[in-house]
């Protein structure tokens, strides 16, 4: 396989992460152990460092860690991953009948806290940036100029997927979040700045918001919270192709592309 393009690694990157976050959701909080996401756990992996191998009811993945040990995480509710040799964590995790006459093999199955290195959610935060650290997330402007060219395109080919896998590619770039599910954005598509306001509340703007079934696409300047009553009937209306705001249609991309450029550096940090 060829190198891969910046699209190609930042869509990569896109996907780790949303594959990393529904296993984390998954886990739940507190004293909650719920079942872990194992599909997506299973994807992330795939696209990690980390190599499959099945090892008598284990599902195990394992990453060489220099010498003779190796990362091995095993999939299952915990995801522990131990730094040991395969064999040890086999022996420690599915003993065989023989193996528990051993007094040594014994304290190390109650005992495994010399090998393991992490679980749940800090093995999920460990398999990402082991996944993350095989891109190449450089760019050049003319890798931006590109994104913004063809979103130009979709947009006036009134492709919704493409207009979305754009806009997607540019919120990474960016830092931009979806707003709040309570925003009452539904059917549209809508990436922008969220920061945490007074008693927590979350202050959402500047935005880029995209209707799919109008194919229209906006960049709206100012902020909203979801105490401002007259804001939120004035977002609403505008998801609804009720109002209208300045800056639309390709002027929406090229200011995207724009403010990419106007950041420090050509790397998207991880």
């Amino acid at each position: 396989m060829g190198k891969m393009t910046f699209q190609e690694n930042l869509l990569r990157k896109i996907e780790l992460e949303r594959l990393a976050s529904r296993v984390i959701a998954s886990i739940g909080t507190g004293q909650a152990h719920h079942p872990i996401d194992k599909e997506a756990m299973r994807s992330l992996l795939e696209l990690s460092p980390y190599r499959y191998q099945h090892e008598r009811d284990l599902d195990l993945y394992v990453k060489p860690a220099g010498e003779e040990l190796n990362m091995i995480l095993v999939l299952d509710n915990e995801l522990p991953i131990f730094r040991s040799t395969v064999k040890d964590v086999v022996t420690r995790r599915s003993p065989r009948t023989l193996e528990m006459w051993n007094f040594r093999t014994i304290r190390n199955i109650l005992v495994d806290s010399d090998i393991k290195m992490s679980t749940r959610e800090e093995s999920v935060a460990a398999v990402l940036i082991d996944a993350l650290a095989q891109l190449d997330l450089t760019y050049t402007d003319t890798d931006i100029e590109d994104l913004a060219r063809e979103g130009m395109a979709w947009l006036a080919g009134g492709d919704a997927g493409g207009v979305e896998k754009i806009l997607i590619m540019f919120g990474a770039l960016l830092g931009y979040k979806k707003p709040p599910k309570y925003f009452g954005l539904d059917h549209t598509i809508c990436y922008g700045v969220a920061a945490s306001g007074p008693d927590k509340e979350v202050v959402f703007g500047p935005l880029v918001l995209y209707r799919p079934a109008a194919n229209t696409l906006a960049w709206i300047e100012q902020t909203f919270s979801r105490s401002d009553r007259q804001q939120m009937e004035f977002l609403r209306s505008l998801a609804a192709g009720q109002a209208s705001v300045p800056l639309t249609g390709d002027a929406v991309l090229q200011k995207l592309r724009a403010h990419v450029l106007e950041q420090p550096g050509r790397v998207l940090s991880v």
